[in-house]
């Protein structure tokens, strides 16, 4: 059988250290934890299995909520390139206005943040706009399990990244012609099972884009839902490295407006979320 499971457990505490990234890091926020110890299963393409585990320690904070999540495999494993695969529907070019969010196939709004449904909005600078307009581009979320598929080919040399669609004369247009649909499917080997009394709001980066933790998958009580693991051999990479789906796990019990926000130490939300883990795969094998 052909998977990728993720156990992971977590005592949690106001945050957890942030996880190094192979590109610019503005999440690096220095923070204290218990202890945080994540469990890896790896069925790769050859039938030869292998486990990581690792545990970090510092000097430990008062404890607040116990969380513990499971990623499983599903049935699939079957992964999906950057071209349309994953969608039902054609995104059709210049017939949107930029004033529109647009109401496509397994695109989601994100009306918390406040860009009228938008992940984020920038400037090809890295700056940000307040709402989507000529010349900025826009990015979007999409349901879980799901990744977008549009961003430019050409990434400021600053290392900053840009996603989304580009607003030009009103309307809103791809920036990677090379797929027909906004999201494609990801590589269906995992889920993530909520085994406690209360839902738990997992929120993906808006990446490539702003890296503000606001693309919600959200597990009720009981209940499982599909990760991103993204084929990190064909999706974005970032000055020629590869790159993963990257979740803030918050506590059982903040919602999505709370947990998928920029937070703060006092809230324990957001980029302070206790728990942080990423999810893709490479030649067969499940990044770690």
């Amino acid at each position: 059988m052909k998977f990728n499971c993720v156990l992971l457990a977590a005592s949690m505490v106001a945050a957890a250290p942030s996880p190094k990234h192979d590109h610019e890091d503005r999440h690096a926020i220095k923070r204290d934890v218990d202890v945080v110890t994540v469990v890896e299963y790896v069925g790769a393409d050859d039938g030869n299995g292998f486990d990581v585990k690792t545990s970090t320690k510092a000097q430990p904070s008062s404890v607040a909520t116990s969380t513990r999540k499971t990623l499983q495999p599903s049935s699939s494993s079957s992964s999906s390139s950057s071209s349309s695969n994953g969608g039902s529907g054609s995104f059709k070019d210049g017939t949107i206005p930029c004033s529109q969010f647009p109401n496509v196939d397994n695109v989601v709004a994100v009306d918390w943040v406040g860009l009228g449904g938008w992940a984020s909005v920038m400037n090809f600078d890295g700056s940000y706009g307040q709402s989507c307009s000529d010349g900025l581009y826009c990015s979007y979320a999409c349901k879980p399990g799901y990744s977008k598929t549009q961003w430019p080919s050409e990434q400021p040399s600053d290392g900053k990244a840009i996603g989304g669609l580009l607003c030009k004369n009103g309307y809103l247009y791809r920036t990677n012609t090379n797929a027909d649909s906004l999201c494609q499917q990801d590589i269906q080997s995992a889920n993530a099972k909520n085994t406690l009394g209360k839902s738990v709001a997992l929120c993906r980066t808006d990446y490539p884009g702003s890296e503000n933790m606001v693309v919600p998958t959200v597990v009720d009580a009981g209940s499982s839902q599909p990760m991103s693991v993204i084929d990190s051999d064909s999706y974005y990479q970032w000055q020629g490295k590869k790159t993963s789906a990257q979740y803030y796990v918050n506590n059982a019990g903040v919602s999505k407006e709370q947990g998928c926000v920029w937070g703060d130490a006092a809230s324990g939300n957001g980029n302070y979320a206790p728990l942080i883990f990423g999810s893709g795969k490479s030649n067969g094998s499940a990044l770690k």
